[in-house]
């Protein structure tokens, strides 16, 4: 039994949530009094609560997200109903912004709870309660990466087997895409490699073989980069001849899940942040073993200026054209349906142009208006009506309708099992190959569907 249990519902088995790790990892003396149970969103209310309260907690931790918010509510209601002496607190990235407390939860920590979430617990535990009133808002600030410890130890051994082990180089970002609640924090902060990297090290000892970096922009700071990329260049399996392992398969690295001796790095990058020497160190590393996300979300200049997106169409163009001619790596691109003021032409041409540069996938999400992004103030002038619960999808805009909304949902969905999954390369190759728009043909391949 624990006096506080930390509570992670993940979309998928295969993630391994970091965030929880964190306030694990800095419990301080209350490290052994505190345990994480993770679930998954297909898990029962019931099931879960019943997992929790084995343990008799005292607190009772959630971290809540976009994909676990409607979940975790129930969960935390029935706590309440059940277990009402249980001091329950959330976090956790949908309420990073928040004004005011979830339903069901006595505590809100906004932002990063490393510092704030270990000195809570002790004042609850020291039965300081009636210091605390409810429905208590406590701003977690931005702790000094020096200070924190970091919790890659708190992975345990069937993580590393089988679930994506995500870490993080820096906190951050500093770009203001107004559709990110990044954007309301600009600042930037490194880790120092010199002791982030033995713990990558020790990762690698333990059988760690896919490392998803999660910073907002990885290659920011190049000579960081470079420094990350030659560790794992150093320690990367190799044949009898020398030569560095490749992963089996291409769609498996993309999704983090190829199991052979190789390894898989993802990294989240911007286009027009590559110099020369950034693009031979990714060159070194066989074909597949590094897959790089670029969110391009539009090519449309007006809709970038418009959301605070910066759009060079020609630096992605060129740096995109480089690495496939260059590198090995694997290119997933973001594009985003529904921003304000754009039309179907805009999002037809923005495909297209991304297309024709040559990426491996290209996912069409969705428009989201998260809790606290400013995009929000978009929303009267060009009738953006948003779904009221989780995920928060865009539901029309003053250019798109409702139903024609529906049908660029499903083309995303298709495209994501036809094109992505290269399965059918030859089929879209016949689609989409040498039409006047490759959007408008798999436009009408998905109606047909």
């Amino acid at each position: 039994m624990k006096s506080i249990v930390l509570v992670s519902i993940n979309a998928r088995y295969s993630h391994a949530a970091l965030g929880v790790r964190y306030l694990l990892a800095n419990m301080g003396n209350l490290r052994d009094r505190t345990v994480l149970e993770e679930f998954v969103i297909q898990d029962t209310p019931r099931g879960i609560v019943e997992k929790i309260l084995t343990q008799r907690p005292r607190i009772i931790g959630f971290s809540l997200a976009i994909w676990n918010i409607s979940l975790a509510g129930k969960v935390m209601a029935l706590l309440k109903s059940v277990a009402p002496d249980a001091a329950i607190v959330a976090g956790g990235p949908e309420v990073r912004w928040s004004e005011q407390c979830p339903d069901h939860a006595d505590y809100l920590i906004r932002g990063e709870g490393e510092t704030a979430f270990p000195e809570l617990c002790r004042r609850i535990l020291d039965q300081a309660e009636e210091t605390l009133p409810p429905g208590l808002i406590i701003d977690g600030g931005l702790p000094d990466l020096e200070t924190i410890r970091l919790p890659f130890d708190e992975y345990g051994d069937e993580d590393l087997k089988q679930r994506i082990i995500s870490v993080e180089s820096s906190r951050g970002c500093p770009f203001g895409c107004e559709f990110c609640l990044s954007s309301r924090d600009r600042s930037v902060r490194r880790f120092d490699p010199g002791t982030l990297l033995p713990e990558f090290d020790r990762l690698l000892e333990r059988g760690c073989r896919g490392f998803k970096f999660i910073d907002r922009t990885f290659n920011l700071n190049l000579a960081d980069s470079r420094r990350i990329l030659d560790f794992f260049y150093e320690r990367w399996p190799r044949d009898e001849t020398g030569c560095l392992v490749a992963p089996r398969s291409s769609r498996q690295v993309s999704q983090g899940m190829d199991r052979n001796e190789s390894l898989f790095l993802h990294f989240e990058v911007i286009p027009d942040r590559f110099d020369e020497r950034l693009i031979e160190s990714l060159a070194r590393f066989p074909e597949g073993g590094i897959q790089l996300e670029m969110g391009i979300q539009t090519l449309d200049e007006r809709t970038g200026r418009r959301i605070g997106r910066q759009v060079n169409a020609e630096a992605a163009a060129s740096c995109i054209r480089a690495l496939k001619e260059l590198t090995g790596v694997h290119i997933h691109a973001d594009l985003i349906t529904g921003l304000p003021g754009e039309d179907e032409a805009g999002i037809a041409g923005s495909f297209d142009g991304l297309r024709a540069m040559g990426p491996d996938e290209i996912q069409m999400g969705i428009l989201k208006l998260l809790p606290g992004a400013p995009i929000a103030r978009h929303s009267e002038e060009f009738g953006m009506i948003y779904n009221s619960e989780a995920p928060y999808d865009v539901l029309q805009t003053d250019r798109i309708g409702f139903l024609r909304m529906q049908e660029l949902k499903r083309l995303a969905r298709y495209y994501d099992v036809f094109a992505n999954s290269g399965r059918f390369a030859g089929a879209m190759r016949q689609i989409m190959d040498g039409r006047d728009s490759a959007f408008h043909a798999f436009d009408r391949f998905a109606r047909w569907i």
